[in-house]
């Protein structure tokens, strides 16, 4: 069981499209906004889990295959978005909003990181699916630390949209490259 539980702290706090969106959050807004979007991870990738672990056993091959062809468009799409966000940091913006819970939790179930966790997670350790989900869902917590970096990073990026665009960039690339590796 601690090799599992080193296997979900490693992987929940390595770069990927839910740290890098959480960083870009809790840059653009804050610790408090950004909190439902941590939260929808937490409880969407524990039951993204559960999900998966009931179910892997009997999906064909050729659908994940498809669904991950979906999730890397999708995650190219969410990358684009951040790369391209308004380099304003500003609480009031009232055009564009942190990630609810209910999104988070649903992004879950095509975040191909995610899910190649879940698969990794069902398929190596022998754990029972609920056991794992939940350690998943604790550990899952750290990822809270993307946000605090991100809040932390505010008053740099205050001064200067071309900072805040290079670090934007940075997270697209991370995003992306958690993709090709």
């Amino acid at each position: 069981m601690l090799s599992f539980i080193l296997f979900a702290f490693i992987t929940s706090i390595t770069p990927g499209p839910n740290n890098s969106m959480l960083m870009s959050s809790g840059i653009r807004f804050g610790v408090k906004r950004s909190l439902p979007h941590l939260f929808g991870i937490n409880i969407g990738f524990g039951v993204m889990y559960l999900g998966v672990g009931s179910i892997l056993p009997i999906i064909p091959i050729k659908f994940i295959v498809i669904l991950e062809y979906i999730a890397m468009a999708l995650l190219v799409y969410i990358a684009f978005k951040i790369a391209t966000a308004s380099t304003e940091i500003n609480d009031s913006n009232t055009e564009d909003k942190p990630w609810g819970f209910l999104k988070a939790a649903a992004f879950q179930w095509i975040n191909p990181k995610a899910l190649m966790m879940a698969f990794a997670g069902t398929t190596s350790y022998g754990l029972d699916t609920v056991t794992a989900a939940a350690i998943f869902t604790a550990t899952n917590v750290v990822c809270g630390a993307w946000i605090f970096a991100g809040s932390w990073m505010r008053q740099f990026l205050l001064a200067s949209p071309n900072r805040t665009r290079a670090i934007y960039i940075v997270l697209t690339i991370t995003m992306i490259g958690t993709m090709v590796f």
